[in-house]
């Protein structure tokens, strides 16, 4: 039995979009994965639309782009440590409807948030400072 999976990543996007998402096949919903690229980047795959000379329809596995530096950082944790994460399209802007705006992928990711802790202590605020009293000398005298 898996243990249950909790929200990583609610929504984040697919940076250096490689494919054509009006034409890619992909929906909502559909799955994804990650990968290591040759650079070091985390790289977001999916079983896209890349017909055989233009005319037969075939899905097959493609990279669709890299993470974000804060998504990879966020994921990169339970990418080294071998979890069990569930990818999955959850929106998309193809290029006719971005109205001048690059087309956008976005993903969210579940999995064992165990090996978030470091993150989270990283990316939280620091302490707010508590207010001083104030001294007895100051220079507003009462009327």
């Amino acid at each position: 039995m898996s243990d249950p999976k909790l929200p990583l990543i609610h929504k984040a996007p697919v940076e250096g979009l490689l494919v054509h998402v009006a034409r890619s096949g992909l929906v909502i919903g559909d799955a994804a994965w990650f990968d290591r690229l040759a650079d070091g980047r985390i790289g977001v795959f999916a079983q896209a639309k890349q017909p055989i000379l233009w005319v037969v329809p075939r899905r097959s596995p493609r990279l669709l782009g890299h993470l974000g530096p804060i998504a990879e950082d966020i994921v990169a944790p339970s990418l080294a440590h071998g979890d069990d994460l569930r990818v999955r399209i959850v929106a998309l802007v193809p290029e006719h409807l971005a109205n001048g705006l690059p087309p956008e992928i976005h993903i969210s990711v579940w999995g064992d948030p165990r090996h978030l802790q470091p993150i989270i202590a990283a990316m939280a605020p620091a302490p707010i400072a508590e207010p001083r009293p104030a001294s007895r000398l100051t220079s507003i005298r009462p009327v």
